[in-house]
């Protein structure tokens, strides 16, 4: 993993049997600013995904399509061809908040800043009605994660953590981003809000739907890094467990 200093952002596009990745496609080559690198990691898709990739391959600097072991399996691999300072996940499903996005953060990654920004995102639903923009706050402390998260396609990171800090942890297979950044902040990294949504986030992921796998990873996360609230029948008062 080597930084080209000339290439301020690297979009990783992880994807398998992705109905809306031709949306992701348009919504990266139609950003009026293309001063980054695309590394596309389709997870060996036995669909029509391939062939909805096809017409933009050749906008990608980098295009894998191999059998991966999972969603942080295949992010760790686009860190690893990864050459931008900066690192944005935008995954099969999401999109870019609109064609200047990349424009409009540009003045922030180009301070070069070793953090993580993050901006706002469009919540999409099937229901245009309940569809809304998510704000964080100014200030991101360690107790934000206990109930809530950072929508990882809203989020620019400094290649320079994954490198100090290590990768996504495999062993979870739901909630990696959010151990992410909570070894990040146990670190003292420094967030840093982008105060305007910057992605649309699909509310039909993995990580949307509640079930038992979903509360277990939640639950260790708890234990490794809010072991003072683990008091009897206290799991599900905490940490966003249903």
């Amino acid at each position: 993993m080597t930084t080209n200093n000339n290439i301020p952002l690297s979009i990783i596009t992880i994807c398998k049997n992705e109905p809306f990745i031709d949306a992701t496609c348009k919504s990266v080559v139609s950003q009026t600013n293309q001063n980054f690198e695309w590394i596309v990691v389709d997870g060996a898709s036995i669909d029509d995904t391939l062939d909805k990739l096809a017409p933009y391959k050749h906008r990608a600097n980098v295009f894998i399509s191999e059998p991966d072991d999972g969603i942080y399996a295949a992010q760790n691999k686009g860190i690893r061809n990864a050459h931008g300072k900066y690192l944005l996940f935008l995954n099969g499903g999401d999109l870019l908040y609109a064609p200047d996005t990349i424009d409009a953060i540009m003045p922030y990654l180009e301070t070069g800043a070793e953090c993580v920004f993050y901006g706002d995102s469009y919540r999409l639903f099937d229901v245009p009605e309940k569809c809304f923009v998510k704000t964080y706050p100014d200030v991101i402390t360690k107790d934000f994660f206990m109930t809530d998260t950072l929508g990882h396609q809203s989020c620019f990171i400094h290649r320079n953590l994954f490198e100090k800090y290590g990768p996504y942890r495999e062993d979870f297979k739901i909630v990696s981003d959010k151990e992410k950044w909570l070894a990040f902040i146990s670190e003292n990294v420094v967030f840093k809000h982008i105060p305007f949504p910057c992605s649309r986030f699909r509310m039909n992921g993995v990580s949307s739907n509640k079930n038992d796998k979903l509360n277990a990873e939640k639950i260790r996360l708890m234990t490794q890094y809010f072991p003072e609230l683990l008091l009897p029948n206290s799991a599900s008062a905490h940490f966003g467990v249903d």
